[in-house]
Parts: structure tokens; sequence; C-alpha cells
């Protein structure tokens, strides 16, 4: 596991990214799974390393694995109707504009030798859960329900804006993206705050007295609008420490990594330890690349933009992306933090091309002109678009309605990798999983190693 591993190790373990990306012009969306009887309302999909099964998540709380090769799609895990409702209950989401439900699904980096799968989602309370399940070795693998751990729980003021995906970084570290809280305009002034001592506590911004009498720390609110960086493998002795999650007590089932930049009295006098970027709104898809360990984080924007940050692996400083006082490029009115210096996205487009960006991945995979190749989608508009990395930190074309690269068959609520770095793409309401192929580049998923 490479967290181990010292950082300047690390750093050269990453190649440069090139400049010289192209998509074929036969580039294809091939379902992965055509005779297999179509999933609900998939949310994301993930394949463990050494495993050739992928796992899909539904927003109503189902997690299926799919067998290509047997085209068969069996029901693992079911938190929803006529499932096993996990302890404090689970928020079934009622239609695609609920944004509660089963939001995301990652595997730890030695999954192969403890079985660990994290799972996020939002409670009966409609609070996000961060727990962890120990899966079988057996294919398809069963999850043993008495495995589970609860690891972070956070008090959400609204039903929408959760956030709720999750992913290992490269570094090892167990990586969550946090919306504002909900409503409209960040109400609460969530995304900038740091600390307990920012948090709003009038009207319906006070703590949820049900989260509170259930365990629950009413600091956790200064957690949303934030990407927070957790030590699943290590714990939080009881005591006083600034995590805004931990127990009563001041422990918790997770640990803070050393370099996070508020950790311990490191920055900001008090803020919240779990916190390593602010200033977001709603990240719906967060990734790295596999090459380089950057992270490119796809930010749903209110009325006017649709934004993707970006930050390069090893930059240990917190970045302020600048929601509500910035969307996308522009001025959005709202109030940041005094002094911050606020980071812009690489690309953002308007809602004359779409209204609510679904994040992807630079691909990596079998076909080698395209490697380095960013692609992302919009749930509302059904477009894909490509950007590729001109330089360092620059991305291009920033999207508008003329240069998509297409146009999916169904709604895009989630973008996937698979171990060899081939590009999936989730149908919401046609509940298909798609590969990216090309006919003249080759389509085996079982190439030789090409990196």
């Amino acid at each position: 596991m490479r967290k181990c591993v010292p950082l300047v190790a690390l750093l050269s373990a990453f190649a440069a990214p090139s400049f010289a990306q192209t998509v074929p012009g036969d580039l294809a969306l091939t379902d992965i799974c055509g005779t297999c009887a179509a999933l609900s309302n998939p949310m994301g999909l993930n394949q463990p390393d050494g495993v050739s099964l992928y796992f899909v998540h539904e927003h109503t709380g189902r997690l299926k694995v799919i067998d290509e090769n047997a085209a068969t799609v069996t029901t693992i895990l079911n938190f929803g109707s006529g499932g096993t409702t996990p302890p404090g209950g689970f928020s079934i989401p009622g239609s695609a504009n609920d944004e509660r439900g089963f939001l995301g699904v990652a595997f730890h980096p030695m999954y192969a030798s403890n079985r660990f799968m994290f799972v996020s989602y939002t409670d009966g309370n409609s609070d996000t859960m961060i727990a962890r399940y120990t899966l079988s070795a057996a294919t398809p693998p069963v999850v043993d329900l008495n495995s589970r751990v609860e690891i972070l729980r956070v008090d959400q003021d609204f039903s929408n804006h959760n956030g709720g995906h999750i992913a290992f970084g490269p570094d090892g570290y167990l990586y969550i993206g946090m919306g504002d809280g909900g409503s409209a305009n960040d109400p609460c002034n969530r995304a900038q705050s740091l600390t307990p001592a920012d948090l709003n506590n009038a009207g319906s911004c006070e703590v949820d007295s049900n989260f509170v009498n259930s365990g629950g720390n009413a600091d956790s609110r200064a957690l949303l609008g934030s990407i927070l960086r957790i030590d699943v493998d290590a714990t939080t002795a009881a005591g006083s420490n600034e995590l805004c999650a931990a127990n009563a007590d001041g422990s918790a089932n997770y640990a803070i990594p050393g370099d996070n930049p508020f950790a311990g009295s490191a920055g900001v006098s008090g803020a919240c330890d779990e916190i390593l970027h602010l200033g977001i709104r709603n990240p719906w898809r967060f990734s790295f690349d596999r090459q380089t360990g950057d992270l490119l984080i796809a930010d749903v924007g209110q009325n006017a933009r649709e934004e993707v940050n970006f930050r390069a692996f090893g930059a240990a400083t917190a970045v302020n992306f600048g929601w509500d006082c910035r969307e996308g490029f522009i001025a959005a009115g709202g109030t940041c933090r005094v002094g911050d210096v606020l980071t812009d996205p690489v690309l953002d487009y308007s809602h004359t091309h779409g209204f609510s960006i679904t994040g992807g991945f630079v691909y990596r995979g079998p076909i080698a002109q395209m490697r380095g190749v960013y692609f992302y989608a919009d749930f509302g508009t059904s477009r894909i678009w490509t950007a590729t990395q001109t330089s360092p930190g620059v991305f291009g074309p920033q999207p508008n309605s003329s240069n998509n690269w297409a146009v999916a068959p169904s709604n895009v609520s989630s973008f996937g990798e698979d171990n060899l770095g081939n590009v999936y793409v989730m149908g919401y309401f046609n509940g298909r999983i798609y590969r990216l192929t090309s006919a003249s580049a080759g389509d085996n998923i079982f190439a030789d190693q090409f990196e």
C-alpha cells in the first residue's frame, strides 16, 4: 500500500502527463452486458485489484456484481426495499432528483488480503454515513453484514447536496466528497466553514437533535462543502483533538494523515483535521489520474456554471475552490473566507450547455492514442465531453453545445474505471453500463501491460 512509501519516492513513481492525446474517430459506447437484465439507476462502477467482476451500486440501495463473461448480474447487498436495513436506517430516494441514497463504494487498496469494502450512503435521518464491510472470497462474494464498522457520520442540513463519493487516493488514504449541506446558495455557509466556531447555528442551520441524540457530533457540519482525507487503517484514541466527526469522547474509527493541511495545530486554529480542500458545492464524482496521481473534482453548479477543479498530486496545502462567492469562473454573490486565495476551475460551462455535471476519469486504458484524455458529462443533457491537459494543470477545450464528443443513450449518472484503465459510463434511466471502445484501436480488455 503506497501510503507507507516516502513522499519523494511516491512522486517519482508517477509519470509526467503527455500532451498529444486524441480520440479515435470510431470511439463508441459498448454495452458490457447486453443480454443481462437492466440495472436500476446505477450510480457507480468499481473493480477491486485482481478481480474480474464489476461491482455496481444502485441509487436505491443495492450493490450488484456483473460477470461480463457469464452475462449475469447478482445482488450481494441491499439496504433498500426488500433488503436488510443497516443500523441507523437508509434513506430510499423517491426519484432521480432525490440526492439521498446509496452514493459511493470504495475497495481497500489491500482488498485481496483484507476484503474490506467501504460504502457511503444517507441514513434514515438523511445524514451521511461511511461504513466498512468485509466480503468473502467467493465468486460472487458474500457481504458479511455482521462485519459492519461505522467509520464517519456527518450531519446534513437539507436532503440535497450530499456529495457522497468516496475513493482511495494513490497515497492509500480515503477521500470523501461532501456537498455544502443543501438548499440553495449555501444558506448555512458550510462550504466556507473550517472550524466549529465558524458554524452558522441559526434557524434551519441548527444541528439536528436526532443526529446528536443518536451519538452524532454537531461539529461535523463544519465538514460540509469539502473534500475530506482520512486514514482508515488507524484509529484515534479518546481525548482532546480537532476531529469534527469524532465520538463524544474524542475517539474515532479513523485517524488523520500527518500531512493533512489542518492536522493538529497546522493551518487555521481549530480547523477540522479531516478537511483537505474547501469551497465545494456538490462534488458529483472526483477521480485520480492513475498515471500522475492528480485529482479532478467535478462540482455541480447553482444557476449559472458547472465546473471541474484540479489539484496536482503531492500538493499538500489546502485549496479554497471558492463556493459560494464563486461559481465556475464567475462571481456568485456569497461570502468567502477573508484572506483566502481562491482557486479557479480548469473547466467550466454555462447552463446553456447543461446543468448538472458528472465527473469522470482520465483515460489510461488499452487505446494508446487516447491515454490522457479526460471524460466527463452532464446528467441533464447526456452530453459527454473530452478534455486534454495542454500543460500542467491546464485543460481544454472549454465545453460547449457543439464540441461534445457524444450524447449518451441515457442520462449519465457516473463513470467507472477497471483495473486496466478502461472507462465506463453509467446510464441512469436505462440501467446500462457502457465501456469506451474503438474497433480500429482494438477492444481487448485483457490486453498485456500497456503503461
